[in-house]
């Protein structure tokens, strides 16, 4: 199993796409089991975002840039730790509470879509990061940009679950945003980041 090139790129353009198109979206994603398990290999992709979320993360700990961005073994790991579980805590919350829906073909297109919106929002979520490494914007003005990035990334959570649950998605949408808000503030908490 490996992913390639165009399979990478019409998945991510489809995540994207469940914004504007909804449910009719879901097809540009390989909703097979080999999909399902390619969207896990997938967080590989997260490694450039994982880094300038790093950098800045570094900064807001007083640890500079200059001296190397690995120079911290354990921040990487909480960085890199935080953005997959942030992405894992939602569909194995929903397996806790509702264990049925793991026999759902819904609930596989869910996970298949969440992982591909899970790799566009931490590559969202960089971009105010990288520019707060470059030094760019101040921390203030960082915490505003990543703000306005973190609403596109809820909106995005939401058009996730509301297109894979289908006609229960307007019911499940705005609840399981609600939990992926507290699950990332637990999985922040949890790694002592920020």
């Amino acid at each position: 199993m490996r992913l390639a090139a165009d399979d990478i790129a019409r998945s991510l353009r489809g995540s994207w796409h469940l914004m504007t198109r909804g449910t009719e979206a879901l097809s540009e994603l390989d909703l097979s089991r080999d999909g399902f398990w390619r969207s896990y290999l997938a967080f590989a992709l997260m490694l450039p975002a994982t880094i300038a979320i790093l950098a800045a993360t570094r900064l807001m700990a007083g640890l500079p840039n200059s001296a190397g961005l690995f120079t911290a073994p354990e921040l990487v790991l909480a960085v890199s730790g935080a953005l997959c579980l942030a992405i894992l805590s939602v569909p194995a919350l929903l397996i806790a509470l509702r264990p049925e829906l793991t026999h759902a073909p819904r609930f596989t297109s869910f996970v298949i879509a969440w992982n591909w919106a899970g790799i566009v929002s931490a590559s969202l979520m960089a971009v105010p990061a990288a520019v707060f490494a470059l030094g760019w914007s101040t921390p203030q003005l960082a915490l505003v940009q990543s703000a306005f990035f973190a609403a596109i990334v809820l909106r995005l959570r939401y058009c996730v679950a509301r297109a894979a649950f289908g006609q229960e998605g307007n019911a499940i949408a705005l609840p399981l945003i609600v939990a992926s808000v507290v699950l990332d503030y637990g999985v922040i908490r949890l790694f002592g980041l920020f």
